[in-house]
């Protein structure tokens, strides 16, 4: 069977972009993907992408446009995945592809704000968008409406954009013991749009007063790493740590907790909820539309809130160890809604 390719251009690739690729080549053994992406130039973080003998890597700190145009001859795709307006060359050759009849998918995990820059969008995006992208894959219904203002059908507007790993995280759930579990996840980025400082603070004011007795366990690195006192008392905490054992504290901890001030999406929401972790988290996270209702799995509320998150920490102290067990089912449950093979089968339904 003649071998196919898919081309995607991408901007930073995480683990659960490559759990996506690996789903799509695994299960259809005629495709290969090439994928230009993001070097160490730019990247936010140290992961560094797994061999896989039908995915081809490239640097794009090392391509300059007639490299990237050379890919696009040489493997001639039938599709191409596009990370968005992100890069300039990108954007030059999805205008390539469209005139050479290919299907192009954007991507966008922007939320609709209203802002002006927004509108302006709205008004000009034949020109900014549509010439470039015929369908766009968002990862949910905050990104949706967005597109629909942008002024692309329905049908034209795919799901989903990001996919945790399932199979990975859900062994969380799967193998947790029957000791008591203790302990508040907080798994991100140090930076200042992650609401960390407010959390940090909420918690060190109950447990200093002994209200709640749960440790706030903190994994990730990022700009406020030394400004945050993160050798106190009532934080534990990691600076990078395997996935395995972040799967081990996921087993043991109570729940997890992204108090962000913003977030397009949220990937780490999917997979806590994979593990079978009840969520507490803000209303501006656009995984908690999919993966967090209220009350049921988890809790939010607004942004900078100190009451309301006060107020939920310690509504969460309160649950007996069974009403935990069942939120973190419901949450279990809830992670299914989206999976790497649906990633996987949106690209291919384009192809057939």
């Amino acid at each position: 069977m003649k071998t196919k390719n898919i081309f995607i251009l991408y901007a930073e690739v995480m683990p659960y972009n490559v759990v996506s690729f690996e789903t799509l080549v695994d299960s259809n053994e005629n495709f290969n993907l090439h994928v230009v992406c993001w070097g160490s130039d730019k990247k936010l973080t140290k992961y560094k992408q797994p061999n896989h003998p039908k995915i081809k890597y490239y640097d794009k700190s090392k391509l300059s446009y007639i490299d990237i145009f050379s890919i696009y001859k040489n493997t001639n795709p039938q599709l191409l995945l596009i990370s968005g307006r992100m890069e300039k060359d990108y954007l030059k050759l999805a205008l390539v592809a469209r005139r050479d009849k290919k299907i192009v998918v954007g991507t966008s995990d922007n939320q609709y704000t209203g802002s002006l820059k927004q509108k302006v969008a709205t008004l000009f995006s034949s020109y900014l968008y549509k010439r470039y992208f015929e369908y766009m894959l968002v990862p949910g219904l905050f990104q949706y409406e967005y597109q629909r203002r942008l002024g692309y059908k329905k049908e034209s507007i795919l799901f989903p954009q990001y996919c945790a790993n399932i199979k990975l995280f859900e062994q969380a759930f799967l193998n947790k013991s029957d000791l008591k579990k203790n302990g508040i996840l907080f798994l991100g980025r140090l930076h200042q749009i992650k609401g960390i400082e407010l959390l940090i603070k909420v918690h060190k004011e109950l447990f200093e007063n002994k209200t709640i007795t749960d440790k706030l366990i903190i994994i990730g690195d990022g700009p406020l790493k030394n400004e945050l006192n993160l050798n106190a008392e009532h934080v534990k905490y990691h600076s990078f740590m395997e996935q395995g054992d972040i799967l081990t504290i996921m087993s043991n901890v109570k729940y997890f907790c992204l108090p962000s001030r913003s977030e397009p999406w949220g990937v780490v929401i999917h997979e806590a909820a994979a593990a079978g972790l009840p969520i507490v988290t803000t209303s501006h996270c656009g995984a908690a539309t999919a993966f967090v209702k209220q009350g049921y799995n988890g809790y939010l509320f607004l942004p900078d809130n100190k009451n309301q998150l006060k107020h939920i920490l310690l509504k969460m102290n309160g649950k007996t160890e069974d009403e935990i067990k069942i939120m973190g089912r419901r949450s279990y449950e809830l992670s299914k809604q989206i999976h790497p093979e649906m990633w996987s089968e949106t690209l291919l339904n384009l192809m057939s």
